[in-house]
């Protein structure tokens, strides 16, 4: 006796009733699994698990049927509707829960690898997106920057910067260009290493700010600005603070 389900379902987001169809194989028609595409996985971060409702459709005794039977569901047309989940026409090729060898992975991440750089890739626009609720959520965003700012991340970040010279040289955005800042307005720009700094500017993002340091005649203490600085060295001042303004140490125990 065959215990082998193939089956064609249906998984419905009771929110926007947006569906999606999909083949699966399995021990049991009802068991919990409910789905693996792309566009529904995150439809499923999205709105959580809870929010999808699933219906069986076709159960086969057999693969070649439930895959006929998805491609003549899952065709071209049906994958354009903005109304599903869908993103590629069904039939043999899809995933089912065992058939992930060894083999099928490392193909499947060669392919992505030479499909992310082809300019006519759907995931790079963004009315394909939309489309297919392809947002990411704050936890999602937490979740990734912990990952790549691990002890193994940054150096493995370090070591690929170094490799193809990463921000240096004309790579750098900053390359032959420096900050300026206006003394009265506190605008700010970027001019070529060539220019001429205009009359009212100086040179970097906070060069308007007013430069400030602490001086002292061991009795008293003032914070000037430093072109005044001069002025109290002849009166007898010195750079720096009182010592009984300074933090006192710590003895640690």
């Amino acid at each position: 006796m065959n215990d082998t389900f193939y089956i064609i379902y249906k998984l419905t987001n009771i929110v926007n009733h947006k569906i999606y169809i999909g083949a699966h194989v399995t021990k049991n028609v009802n068991d919990e699994y409910m789905g693996s595409g792309h566009a529904i996985n995150r439809a499923k971060k999205k709105y959580g698990i809870e929010k999808f409702k699933k219906e069986i459709l076709h159960v086969f005794d057999n693969e070649q049927d439930m895959w006929e039977k998805e491609l003549e569901i899952v065709n071209e047309e049906f994958c354009k509707d903005p109304t599903n989940y869908n993103i590629r026409t069904g039939g043999i090729g899809g995933w089912n829960h065992w058939n992930g060898t060894t083999a099928h992975i490392e193909a499947s991440k060669r392919g992505g690898k030479t499909r992310a750089k082809d300019p006519t890739n759907l995931f790079y626009s963004k009315d394909f997106q939309k489309k297919y609720d392809w947002t990411r959520s704050s936890e999602h965003m937490k979740a990734m920057g912990l990952l790549s700012n691990t002890p193994n991340s940054i150096t493995k970040k370090k070591e690929t910067f170094k490799k193809i010279k990463h921000s240096q040289g004309e790579r750098n955005s900053q390359f032959g260009r420096y900050w300026i800042s206006n003394i009265h307005t506190k605008e700010v720009k970027r001019i070529s290493m060539n220019d001429t700094i205009p009359a009212g500017w100086v040179r970097g993002k906070r060069g308007h700010v007013a430069k400030k340091l602490w001086v002292n005649n061991n009795i008293k203490e003032h914070y000037i600005l430093t072109e005044k600085e001069q002025d109290y060295i002849i009166k007898g001042f010195s750079r720096g603070r009182l010592k009984k303004s300074m933090p006192q140490n710590r003895i640690v125990v």
